[in-house]
């Protein structure tokens, strides 16, 4: 009969009439770095199949007509190592979309000298194409360990024992895995890169080896004791040498520091004494400004004296040129009032004249001015 799905939330009640069976399934939660991969019958033929690819962050629910792929790779046993792998055992729905690791033995790998070796390897790969991978392969774990098998196998008969332990570097190298990275991208992966994990040799050929490395890790121990010996000679010679020549700069320093403060000295000292000759310089030149200023001082108030004399003088002279028009226009004898101002002349001599005036005018003029100015004297 019909098959119908319904999304929950959701209630319903088993009709005997109607239902078959009613089953309470959990929606298939699937994160960002997974996938899942779909089916379901074509619309109008249930011979034909469909495909897709459910990408996370998603919450699916299939439709009535869907089905989820369930892959079979090969995995580790359960009661195996990480290393060992068995077809089939690993299932699941979910892909893993992001950078994923297997570690990986390949178990009893002979070298051309007839020495057998398990080489340990882990495996760095991450799924690029799905619907690639599903048409490819049906167990990418099962191809990667064959093809990483096959490398190393190649890799190991063209050398021997002795060559191996100088060339493990390139067990680290994605070129020596040529099959691996080809099968990879073939299935739609991208083999990141290989790592070399070490090796083990069988019980007899391991205790030689463990032997060997024994010794040789001694005798370098040894080498590296004796260099060490060395080494702290040198440093020792060389630190006594840094030393010494520590000690001669520092007493080189010693000395221009002490030349240095002498010359100090001495150049404080000149200095010192080049300002006091320049304060004794500048209180010379104060001083002799300062008598200049007074001797200009004094100068300029005789100048001032003088001046005033002279315009004393100047004035009096003045007043007596005025005086003497004055006593002109009264018709006054100013010949006599001269000589009136000088009454004990060393010689004296008078002259008397009229004038054109009359006695009676001349005696009345005298006797008017008579008191005033005097008798006029002439020294000789």
């Amino acid at each position: 009969g019909p098959v119908e799905i319904l999304h929950g939330p959701t209630s319903m009640f088993l009709d005997p009439v109607a239902d078959e069976s009613i089953r309470v399934l959990s929606a298939t939660m699937i994160d960002a770095s997974e996938a899942l991969v779909v089916y379901r019958h074509s619309s109008g033929s249930s011979s034909q199949v469909e495909r897709k690819i459910v990408r996370g962050p998603a919450r699916f629910i299939p439709a009535a007509n869907e089905w989820v792929h369930q892959f079979e790779w090969s995995g580790m046993p359960k009661d195996g190592s990480k290393t060992s792998y068995q077809p089939k055992v690993l299932k699941f729905s979910k892909l893993k979309v992001i950078p994923t690791t297997a570690y990986h033995n390949v178990n009893e790998v002979r070298t051309n000298d007839d020495t057998l070796i398990t080489v340990k390897l882990m495996l760095f790969f991450e799924l690029i194409d799905i619907e690639k991978m599903l048409d490819a392969t049906p167990d990418p774990i099962g191809d990667f360990i064959n093809a990483a098998s096959s490398d190393v196998i190649a890799f190991m008969s063209a050398i021997s024992y002795e060559a191996f332990l100088n060339e493990t570097y390139q067990l680290n190298d994605l070129g020596t895995f040529k099959q691996l990275a080809a099968r990879a991208e073939h299935i739609g992966y991208k083999m990141e890169k290989v790592v070399f994990r070490g090796f083990q040799a069988g019980e007899k050929l391991q205790a030689m080896h463990d032997n060997a490395i024994q010794e040789r890790t001694r005798l370098r121990l040894l080498e590296e004791t004796q260099a060490q010996e060395q080494r702290a000679t040198d440093l020792r010679l060389s630190a006594e040498a840094q030393r010494a020549a520590k000690e001669a700069e520092l007493k080189i320093e010693q000395a221009r520091l002490a030349a240095e403060i002498s010359l100090s000295q001495q150049k404080a000292k000149l200095a010192e004494q080049a300002l006091v000759d320049q304060a004794e310089q500048d209180r010379a030149r104060q001083k002799l400004e300062a008598e200049l200023h007074a001797s200009r001082e004094q100068g300029n108030a005789t100048i001032e004296i003088e001046t005033r004399k002279l315009e004393v003088e100047q004035a009096r002279n003045v007043e007596q040129l005025r005086m003497m028009k004055e006593m002109k226009s009264l018709n006054v004898d100013i010949t006599k009032v001269l000589v009136s101002q000088h009454q004990t002349p060393d010689n004296l001599i008078r002259l008397e004249t009229l004038g054109g005036a009359t006695k009676e005018n001349l005696t009345h003029a005298d006797a008017g001015k008579k008191g005033l100015l005097g008798a006029l004297q002439l020294n000789l």
